[in-house]
């Protein structure tokens, strides 16, 4: 019966992984194959390696500007944003302060608003300050995060009693205990936060799509986005290679970084 149940168990988990890689596989799959191949049926599984179609790809748009404008908004965004959701999470964790609790049930609020739904106004307020197609247009708003705040919340709570008192017994001052002493036991966690928070700006399609107006200014899936919308659109091979280098280093970055992800939100539920 055990071996039955755990029959059943690895099976859904291998076909729930096999969705999960598919759509990537075929993606790097298409982009090896020739235009007349790729329509082919079954094709996409067994790549012919036709490596020109990334070739191609490359001199058909500005990517290195759109690489370069990702990798400044995403890097910029990720420094700013764990510096303001460390100083909120001490703020909520070791300071004593009249509403401490009802403001951190705003600041988790904030995370079940659609982003969608504060759209136009974020619009408006850019377009007054005169941000559009600008940098700071990508990056001021993201400069902050609900779930940044709540999981470092959570990880500092994490840490003993014990270490606060001593360091209250040395005289350490609120801001000296915070960077002596919690940033470097919630290394794991600031850099769970800094690669979660990397992934979402380097993805980011709707918000960057909205505010920008000109490819220097356009991160790098705006420019696959236009890329496909172009009359480059029409080989799928050479879309597909586009979106394959597109992947690549969110793929790279995760495969680097996964057991430290997985362990820093195993220990994050350690204390409520």
């Amino acid at each position: 019966m055990r071996t039955l149940s755990q029959t059943v168990k690895y099976g859904i988990l291998i076909i729930v992984v096999g969705l999960t890689i598919f759509p990537i596989w075929w993606i790097f799959s298409t982009s090896l194959e020739t235009l007349q191949s790729a329509f082919q049926f079954p094709a996409g599984l067994i790549p012919h390696g036709d490596w020109q179609n990334y070739l191609a790809a490359w001199k058909l748009a500005p990517w290195l500007r759109f690489f370069g404008n990702s990798m400044l908004i995403s890097i910029t965004t990720v420094l700013l944003a764990l510096f303001t959701s460390t100083l909120a999470a001490f703020a909520f964790t070791f300071l004593a302060w009249r509403g401490r609790e009802w403001v951190f049930a705003g600041v988790l609020g904030t995370m079940m608003v659609p982003f969608e739904a504060i759209l136009v106004p974020d619009y408006l307020i850019i377009r007054q300050f005169d941000w559009i197609n600008t940098y700071t247009a990508q990056i001021i708003p993201f400069a902050a995060s609900g779930f940044a705040i709540f999981f470092l919340r959570q990880f500092m709570r994490s840490l003993p009693v014990e270490i606060r008192d001593a360091a209250n017994i040395d005289g350490a001052s609120d801001w000296g205990y915070l960077w002596r002493i919690v940033v470097p036991n919630i290394r794991a966690a600031l850099a769970t936060v800094g690669i979660y928070l990397f992934l979402l700006s380097w993805n980011a399609f709707l918000w960057p799509l909205v505010v920008t107006t000109t490819a220097n200014r356009e991160p790098i899936q705006v420019g696959l986005a236009n890329f496909v919308q172009t009359a480059n659109g029409t080989d799928w091979t050479v879309v597909a290679a586009a979106a394959g280098f597109v992947t690549l280093p969110v793929l790279v970055l995760y495969f680097v970084a996964q057991k430290q992800i997985t362990d820093a939100i195993a220990r994050t539920g350690l204390k409520g």
